[in-house]
């Protein structure tokens, strides 16, 4: 790796307080007019080196402390659930910092939480046993992603992710466009987010998204960073046909911050 490149990648760690450099995220988020959504994604599969890689059905539980800890940190940590509820995962986003209109984080994700789920196969109804968040970090997360969750919340706030109220439910389209040793996977999400209050759950907002994350073939940072300018190429010229102004929350800072007023 070139010394200049090498050193953008350290600058980068060090202001996200990670070890890994794979762990790094580089994405873009714009709104979507919803009624603009299909021919987005009519356009998107017209579009020369465009391919679609999948449409997935799943959600997500937001957790947080009961103070919204996370939430202030500008962090979030979920419970995605996939094939039908029957894979979860536990996923962590520390706080990250924007850069010319793209979103710099890092991401973590635990093994499948195979041994905490309880499956009543007569109804397909999954329920999550007594299991801490704690205890999932410590047995079933890579030692570099409970570091770094405590280091971002510290050991006190760990302890204290007991709260769940925000759910959210997605019908995803991913598309991608290969560049050699990097690639492009714009998506387009419709939400359907609710919050769960005292008196059961409450429609919180729908809404749809438009995404776009540079990825490398060898998950490291330096490639990704080479092809930033064709990710904001190529955004420029969606925003030209579409309105599409950008996001800077996240989907749980979406979320929340409408619903809470913050």
């Amino acid at each position: 790796m070139p010394p200049r490149e090498n050193h953008a990648v350290r600058r980068i760690c060090a202001r996200l307080r990670i070890e890994d450099s794979q762990c790094v995220e580089i994405e873009s988020k714009r709104r979507v007019m919803p009624e603009e959504q299909g021919e987005l994604r009519s356009f998107l599969l017209k579009r020369k080196g465009v391919s679609l890689e999948k449409s997935a059905l799943f959600f997500d539980q937001f957790l947080d402390t009961p103070d919204m800890l996370l939430f202030k940190r500008g962090a979030s940590m979920r419970l995605r659930y996939k094939k039908n509820g029957g894979r979860v995962y536990l996923q962590y986003k520390g706080p990250g910092f924007l850069s010319k209109g793209l979103l710099f984080r890092s991401e973590f994700s635990t093994e499948r939480l195979k041994h905490v789920l309880m499956e009543e196969s007569h109804h397909d109804i999954v329920h999550f046993s007594d299991t801490s968040v704690r205890e999932l970090l410590e047995d079933h997360a890579d030692p570099a992603m409970a570091r770094a969750v405590r280091r971002h919340l510290g050991e006190r706030a760990v302890r204290r992710i007991t709260a769940g109220n925000i759910l959210c439910a997605y019908q995803k389209e991913k598309f991608v466009v290969e560049m050699g040793p990097a690639y492009l996977e714009p998506s387009l999400d419709r939400v359907f987010a609710f919050h769960i209050g005292r008196r059961g759950p409450h429609p919180l907002s729908t809404f749809c998204e438009y995404e776009n994350e540079v990825k490398s073939t060898s998950g490291e940072l330096g490639p990704k960073l080479k092809h930033l300018g064709e990710l904001l190429d190529f955004d420029a010229s969606l925003a030209k046909r579409f309105r599409m102004p950008r996001e800077p929350l996240d989907k749980y800072h979406r979320c929340a911050s409408f619903f809470l007023g913050h």
